[in-house]
């Protein structure tokens, strides 16, 4: 039946919906400032020496677009704005006609968890959704542009994705893994075929990842550094049998746990059981229905590509053992697996209706298995929004949180006899308090409702910040000698009277005597030496 009226065009459509349905789920975050734990190390602007040290390279060339500053409203609508774009590629990739199937894949794309924890890092959320977007536009330039066109294409997309944000690779490799997964139950697709696509794509991975490695020794050049000692990045290499088989079974536990969350019973963890069942069931009608069962190779390739899954969306467990999935915006690959229903449904040649269509009993009696999977996406699409308000709530509570308790250090530190809002300050301990993650969701490390300031640099961005003041914070030299004074002996950890106090002209803060500091001592190590 031939669309009309919105859905006339389906890339008009699938955008503006992705923009409405971003603003919906992320209104509040874009109307409001939050700071995580990372924030208070970029203030102004992002830190070029760390981000290329780590490489990500292109990532200092967002603030040309948009300043030096956390501009959260720009930063926001930039971002859903990359998503929308992706969305009208994966759409115009898959070719999905139906409104139904289009109305979710821009939903899924958008509201999903791994967007509402990059949100936590809203001071580089625009540069991550730009790669995020590349490593979409990658797969599609490989496989809808032929030839070396096409391998030329998607290599210079994912190459701008890996100098962004290396993990997004992952987007574009399982984007190509469901373009593989249809070749394979066609009967039409040959074996050589197959090889040959895949050959392709394996072509534009190597040539995107030489044109990566030498861009990032060429950064390092320019900036005179190398490779910082992150998340295990400086030890790649040195592969072992047992080292490998420890990234496999690291990969299953992450896989488990992103669709598993602290394996309790509620809704996130029952909807993901029960759509990746449907799949299954999918899957093994489409094979039954085109009597692939009757070639064995085709069984046992769709068997591997599924063990191959938690692999794929967790490469970078591969990397290094120290390469760690606790951050859900790294995982924004799994994501594309909810789309897996909706992908599906074109080989079944039942998703071609309009909502006209589907409003009708018969229809929806005729595509029952369709009309419960499409109902099942849309209640995992709300409850995607009520996680992003939960996670946005528990934001404004830690940013409340920290305002107070910073506004308090400084109303003692103007106790103090000497105090100027330019005097030498240097802090000791932290309050910090385990983080409180949304309880039905993948673990946000930027989300929390405690206190999550923990070192001197932390409290003193973030003082100076509320408070408008100007300290100079002491050195670690400064901090070293000051322990040893008597005068700080006789001090007791926050909130006790004399937990601030003015020690040879510097004031100094004792929020705790048995927190271990950037130093990697206690006050109790300092005081034993």
């Amino acid at each position: 039946m031939e669309q009309s009226g919105f859905w006339k065009d389906r890339r008009k459509a699938v955008f503006w919906l992705t923009m409405i349905y971003g603003f919906v789920a992320h209104g509040f975050r874009l109307a409001n400032k939050f700071y995580c734990d990372d924030s208070w190390n970029y203030m102004w602007t992002i830190s070029r020496g760390w981000t290329v040290a780590i490489g990500r390279f292109f990532l200092p060339f967002v603030e040309v677009f948009r300043g030096k500053y956390e501009t959260t409203w720009v930063i926001g609508v930039f971002s859903i704005l990359c998503i929308a774009l992706a969305a009208v590629l994966i759409v115009e990739l898959f070719d999905i006609k139906g409104n139904v199937g289009q109305a979710l894949t821009a939903a899924i794309l958008v509201v999903n968890p791994a967007v509402t924890g990059t949100f936590a890092y809203m001071y580089t959320a625009d540069g991550y959704f730009f790669g995020m977007m590349c490593s979409v536009l990658s797969a599609y330039l490989v496989i809808r542009s032929k030839g070396r066109k096409g391998i030329a294409g998607g290599a210079a997309a994912l190459f701008v994705t890996m100098g962004l944000y290396q993990a997004y690779i992952s987007v574009t490799i399982l984007l190509l893994m469901l373009w593989l997964l249809l070749m394979l139950i066609d009967p039409a697709k040959k074996a050589k075929e197959l090889l040959t696509t895949a050959g392709r794509f394996l072509g534009m991975g190597v040539a995107a990842m030489a044109a990566y490695l030498i861009g990032m020794n060429v950064a390092w050049k320019i900036d005179d550094t190398q490779m910082a000692d992150y998340m295990g990045m400086s030890d790649a290499g040195g592969y072992s049998v047992q080292r490998l088989l420890g990234a496999v079974k690291s990969s299953y536990v992450e896989f488990a746990r992103f669709f598993l969350v602290r394996w309790e019973l509620n809704f996130y963890n029952a909807s993901n059981v029960i759509l990746l069942i449907s799949v299954i069931v999918l899957l093994l009608w489409i094979c039954g229905k085109r009597k692939l069962f009757a070639q064995p190779w085709r069984i046992a390739l769709l068997i591997i590509w599924g063990l191959l899954l938690p692999l794929i969306t967790h490469i970078y467990s591969f990397i290094s053992e120290e390469v760690s999935y606790i951050s859900i915006i790294m995982c924004y690959s799994m994501v594309l697996i909810w789309l897996m229903p909706v992908i599906l449904w074109q080989e079944t040649e039942h998703d071609t209706g309009s909502f006209e269509q589907w409003s009708k009993a018969e229809y929806v009696k005729k595509h029952l298995f369709q009309t419960l999977q499409s109902v099942l996406l849309i209640c995992i699409c709300v409850h995607f929004v009520v996680i992003a308000d939960q996670a946005y709530e528990r934001m404004h509570l830690a940013n409340e949180q920290i305002r107070n308790l910073v506004n308090r250090i400084q109303y003692r530190m103007e106790l103090v006899d000497g105090y100027t809002d330019t005097c030498e300050v240097a802090l000791y301990g932290n309050l910090y308090q385990t983080p409180e993650y949304v309880p039905s969701a993948p673990m946000m490390p930027g989300v929390v409702s405690g206190l999550y300031l923990t070192t001197q640099r932390d409290y003193s961005s973030a003082i100076d910040w509320y408070a408008s003041s100007a300290h100079k914070w002491a050195t670690a030299e400064r901090r070293k000698e000051l322990v040893h004074n008597a005068e700080f002996a006789q001090m007791q950890p926050w909130p006790a009277a004399d937990c601030v106090k003015m020690i040879d002209g510097t004031i100094v803060i004792l929020l705790a005597d048995d927190e271990a500091d950037e130093f990697g001592q206690t006050i109790k190590d300092y005081l034993e030496e």
